[in-house]
């Protein structure tokens, strides 16, 4: 099951995202469903429209998970998606 602290060893594809803070003001209060995830990049499929996020220019994203929610920063997440589960799930 996802929790905030195992958060980084699971996909967040189909989690729903709100962008808090971000030195791009555009975005701030941007939120929707994770459709798809790269190395630098969240798609969020927003009420307006599919959108593309840069990770870096998130400082504060809520994530909301089955049974909570989690605060995350944009550049916690930079790497391949694969590459951060399997590396987390071999130490951990």
């Amino acid at each position: 099951m996802i929790t905030p602290k195992n958060l980084l060893s699971h996909e967040l594809v189909g989690l729903h995202a709100t962008i808090l803070a971000s030195p791009q003001t555009s975005i701030i209060g941007m939120s929707g469903t994770i459709i798809y995830e790269t190395r630098n990049m969240l798609t969020v499929r927003t009420k307006n429209g599919i959108k593309r996020i840069s990770k870096r220019s998130v400082n504060r994203m809520r994530l909301l998970l089955p049974f909570s929610a989690c605060f995350i920063r944009g550049q916690s997440l930079i790497g391949r998606p694969e590459d951060r589960i399997s590396n987390v799930r071999r130490v951990g």
